[in-house]
This record gives C-alpha cells, structure tokens and sequence, in this order.
C-alpha cells in the first residue's frame, strides 16, 4: 500500500493505491493521525485507487472520523470503486462516512 499526501489550502488529501488490511492499516491509520493533529480542517482520504479493503481499514476510517469530530476536522472518502464501496455499505456506515465520487466533490 501507498500513501500520497497532499496539501490543497486548508485541505489534506490522501491517496491511497493498493490493498488496505491488518498489516497495512497501521500506516493509514498514522497518516490520518497526522493530518487531524495539523492544523487542516479536511482530510480526503482518496481510495480510488484500493484494490482491496479490509474490516481494518474501515475500522481506521471510523477512528479517524471520531477523532477528526473531536478535533474539528472533516473527514470525507473519495471511492467509486467495488472493494471500498462493498465493504462501507456492507458494515452500514455510510452516513458515517461520507463518500464522494471524486476529490474536487469532497473538497467543495
């Protein structure tokens, strides 16, 4: 798994390529961490480009969400792909987790 970080104003967007399960999840999970201790006030977590996601990269995306609640930071999923489409609406979060179709939908 890859992580891109990139910063577009007040915004931090993640790319994340690759498969996201137990032994990856960590290093999503630091880069989430990252963001919600900066001073943004959005993370994107871009999943385009996940070929497969496991329970533990959601369980990640929801901690991050919590976390990013108590901090005052947005957290918005980027994902038209099956993997992470499937796996949201399977767990029944997606109004948890707002997912958009595209980074410039969740920056807007």
């Amino acid at each position: 798994m890859r992580v891109d970080r990139r910063v577009l104003g007040p915004a931090v967007v993640l790319h994340v390529a690759g498969e996201i399960d137990m032994s990856t999840a960590p290093i999503l999970a630091e880069a989430c961490d990252q963001v919600i201790d900066s001073s943004a006030d959005r993370l994107v977590v871009d999943l385009t480009d996940v070929t497969f996601f496991g329970s533990a990269g959601l369980a990640v995306l929801l901690d991050a969400r919590r976390r990013g609640e108590q901090a005052g930071v947005q957290v918005r999923l980027v994902a038209g792909n099956r993997p992470v489409l499937r796996s949201i609406e399977i767990a029944g979060v997606q109004e948890m987790l707002p997912v958009y179709p595209d980074v410039d939908g969740a920056l807007a």
